[in-house]
């Protein structure tokens, strides 16, 4: 009886600890489940966030390049940095000078690069000047000046330097220059580099002493020779 008895607790006994071992199996098999189900969320996100990060970065890039190409412009060969436009419209832009001649010398170009007035189509033409004219106004604004040099050179063979439509605009004083005509001499040796203008050739103006006044018969013959081109033009 007593051996039965013996039996019987020994087996009640080992079906407890196999109970609470498959129970403490289970809760150590499902708390490791969603650790790592825990983990690997953490690593999907980590991993989403780094890819956004990435792709955000690459787009910002991305973006400051085009940034910088869109405000960036060509005069000729040089590239005019968007700090240096202070105005730009559909078909010119206006930039400070490298080398200015006098304070507020400043240029205005147009937007594509044609060598002469003459190239530019009839709407970037009139854009040019109307841009020319409003340049003015802020640098009359700014310099309280009572006049000024509008000034192209229309071609290498005029003291062009650079090979792209542009119009130079110098705010003037009166008595500003001992000669008032020097500022032609100072223009046409104008060159956006100190060595490009040591290339340049100075032309050779006989002094007024030299000149002669024309007879009204001679300047009427060459306006009649100008009215019939400008006829043939029209």
């Amino acid at each position: 009886m007593k051996c039965g008895v013996l039996l019987l607790s020994l087996l009640f006994t080992s079906f407890i600890d196999i109970e609470a071992f498959t129970s403490r199996t289970q809760k150590q098999a499902t708390r490791s489940h969603s650790e790592s189900a825990a983990k690997a969320s953490s690593n999907t996100i980590q991993y989403a966030n780094k890819c956004s990060d990435s792709e955000t970065s690459s787009q910002s890039e991305e973006g400051n390049n085009n940034m910088t190409a869109a405000d960036t412009m060509l005069f000729g060969r040089f590239k005019i940095l968007a700090s240096q436009i202070f105005h730009k419209t559909e078909h010119s832009f206006a930039l400070v000078n490298l080398r200015p001649l006098v304070p507020g010398h400043v240029l205005v170009v147009s937007n594509r690069i044609a060598p002469l007035l003459d190239d530019l189509h009839d709407h970037e033409y009139d854009d040019l000047w109307k841009t020319v004219r409003k340049v003015q106004r802020a640098l009359k604004t700014k310099y309280n000046c009572d006049a000024f040099n509008v000034a192209v050179q229309d071609g290498e063979s005029a003291g062009q330097s650079v090979p792209h439509v542009h119009i130079h605009i110098l705010p003037r004083y009166r008595g500003d220059l001992k000669r008032n005509d020097d500022i032609y001499d100072q223009l046409e040796m104008w060159a956006p580099r100190e060595e490009d203008s040591q290339k340049k050739k100075r032309l050779e103006v006989p002094d007024d002493s030299e000149r002669r006044d024309r007879t009204l018969e001679e300047m009427a013959e060459e306006a009649s020779i100008y009215q019939s081109l400008m006829k043939q033009s029209e």
